[in-house]
């Protein structure tokens, strides 16, 4: 009878240290990933509606989530690259994607050349006879393409 190595009653068999399974690292690093992402969420919802990282805002600027006024003008203030992106829209995409926002402004300012028509955020100051705006958010179209968008602090 021959005897193995692994069969012999003298020897002691060894023992290596086992590399943890494969599923124990995938739900570590599952469980990792849903705390940094729920604290994400909870970090951008308790942010004010002003600021540029308020989980509203960044809902609807990523169209997840319908538009309201106060959270994506409130927003606006601190994005401007966001701002930038939109130069070139079309007057009907800039009111799709803000929706009875803006008022064409009856008296062009003196400013004004040819082809371009401004709308502001601000009823009042779009019947404004003085030419000024108040402070509100004005948009300027040329050709019917958005080139400005900025916020006039009258």
């Amino acid at each position: 009878m021959t005897v193995r190595p692994t069969m012999n009653p003298h020897t002691k068999p060894e023992h290596k240290a086992a590399a943890a399974p494969m599923p124990t690292v995938l739900a570590i690093f599952l469980a990792a990933s849903l705390a940094s992402t729920l604290g994400l969420v909870l970090f951008l919802s308790v942010q004010p509606l002003g600021a540029q990282y308020n989980l509203y805002y960044l809902l609807w600027k990523t169209g997840l989530r319908p538009y309201e006024s106060q959270v994506a003008l409130a927003g606006l203030f601190h994005d401007r690259a966001f701002r930038e992106s939109l130069t070139g829209l079309s007057r009907a995409e800039f009111e799709k994607r803000f929706p009875s926002t803006f008022y064409q402004v009856n008296h062009q300012p003196p400013v004004a050349k040819a082809g371009e028509i401004f709308f502001i955020s601000d009823f009042e100051s779009s019947v404004s006879e003085t030419g000024g705006f108040t402070k509100c958010w004005v948009v300027m179209f040329k050709d019917d393409a958005l080139v400005e968008f900025y916020f006039s602090k009258g």
